[in-house]
């Protein structure tokens, strides 16, 4: 095992995963069960991340996708378009605040890796959209971008905490996550900049020369100041070129447990056969689990479950 490099490992695991997902799931209700339970096991680390976007109804939103999905597995309820719609847009004011908020060299993994995940559900929100509403509906959508969105958020964390990779570092970045007058001009010519972009803005027709000029005069101003601390980058960049080592299977600990989670999932609900009373409290137990904790735990029914 420790010969396969960590990247390798998880995408050979990755593929055999859903391989069993695609060859053991054979009904539109089964994919939406799988779906719904992945789901609901990232909704802690939601609740992490709603404390660096407060102008984004974070916790609220994904609250809501979670329960409507519960009453779709187990009530027979419609997932509508103008839910999924909802969805979308709520994905959308997720992804501006992204784009508006400095995600620097130190920033918590949660807050690395949102853009990432929003932008994958998204996707698969969409996708799921169509003119006549089926409940089969999700059995045609990208279900992986769905499922997999534990796995791949805890790749990125296990791969995080090894450090950021030399050839991803940033000097300015770094600058600006050591010293507080690099990092105030930095919001400053951030703020500017989503002022400009602003569709708002734009729509209205404004004159935002003024704008413009004093966005470059911050942007020049963020680099001049910040050479300043250069040679402090230098050596932060020699330090983790020279301590760098490559992630290896083992330190996918968190990773592999969601994968083996995706598995024990397929076999609950394709082997199992559970009762949508069984479903709802797996559905129910997932929202209590921190999938960032090594102790796996066991949901209800894990003797069935092969957990």
């Amino acid at each position: 095992m420790s010969k396969l490099s960590g990247e390798k490992f998880y995408k050979r695991e990755y593929k055999k995963t859903f391989q069993m997902v695609d060859d053991q799931c054979k009904t539109a209700e089964q994919y939406a069960q799988i779906c719904a339970m992945s789901l609901s096991r990232c909704q802690l680390q939601f609740a992490a991340v709603a404390e660096f976007f407060p102008q984004v109804d974070i916790l609220p939103g994904y609250e809501r996708i979670l329960a409507e999905m519960e009453r779709f597995v187990c009530d027979g309820a419609m997932i509508t378009n103008e839910m999924l719609q909802g969805y979308v847009g709520w994905c959308l004011a997720i992804k501006r605040a992204c784009e508006n908020t400095n995600i620097g060299y130190v920033a918590p993994w949660r807050k690395r890796v949102l853009p990432d995940v929003i932008q994958s559900l998204g996707e698969a929100f969409s996708n799921w959209m169509c003119e006549e509403m089926y409940r089969s509906a999700i059995f045609y959508s990208d279900t992986k971008a769905l499922i997999d969105i534990g796995a791949d958020a805890l790749f990125a964390y296990e791969s995080s905490l090894k450090g950021v990779h030399p050839d991803e570092f940033n000097c300015y970045e770094f600058i600006r996550s050591c010293h507080p007058d690099i990092e105030e001009i930095g919001q400053k010519r951030d703020a500017l900049y989503a002022f400009i972009e602003s569709q708002d803005v734009q729509s209205k027709g404004q004159d935002i020369a003024q704008a413009r000029e004093e966005f470059e005069r911050l942007a020049q101003l963020f680099l001049s100041e910040g050479k300043k601390y250069l040679s402090e980058a230098f050596a932060e960049h020699k330090r983790l070129k020279s301590e760098y080592r490559p992630l290896v299977p083992e330190d996918l600990v968190l990773t592999t447990h969601e994968l083996e989670r995706i598995r024990a999932d397929v076999q609950f609900v394709t082997t199992a056969g559970p009762t949508k009373e069984d479903i709802r409290q797996r559905l129910q137990y997932y929202r209590t689990l921190d999938i960032t904790s090594e102790e796996t735990g066991s949901p209800p029914n894990a003797k069935v479950n092969g957990i």
